[in-house]
């Protein structure tokens, strides 16, 4: 009767050593495509910093055209402000599409397995 004893010990704890295995398994996926994840909304955020830097220096010189009469260096500058304006708009976009897949991808890997089926209790709570 111990031999049996130590074989359904040794049982549960290699299942519990599986679920554990699995468990850290599936923490780590997490934590790399969390990580995975923050380095490419950084990336597409950077990008997008850079469009907006390049709209206001484009809209400065605009300013500054415009003040000193150099009405069509105005116009050109205005024009690139609108150019750099559109691709940060795009970029914030992108990023925030980036920032919500990576969220996505984060809760996937961090969701539970679908836990077994529990056995049906009978009417004596058995």
């Amino acid at each position: 009767m111990q031999i049996k004893h130590v074989f359904i010990a040794a049982a549960l704890a290699l299942t519990l050593g599986a679920c554990g295995d699995n468990a850290q398994q599936a923490a780590q996926e997490a934590a790399a495509k969390a990580q995975a994840a923050a380095a490419a909304t950084k990336a597409k955020a950077e990008q997008t910093a850079q469009a907006a830097q390049a709209t206001a220096a484009a809209a400065t010189q605009a300013a500054q055209q415009a003040k000193a009469g150099d009405m069509s260096g105005a116009a050109a500058s205005a024009q690139q402000a609108a150019t750099s304006g559109q691709a940060a708009a795009a970029g914030a976009q992108d990023t925030a599409a980036t920032a919500n897949q990576g969220v996505q991808d984060v809760k996937a890997a961090v969701k539970p397995a679908e836990p077994a089926a529990e056995p049906k209790k009978d009417g004596d709570g058995h």
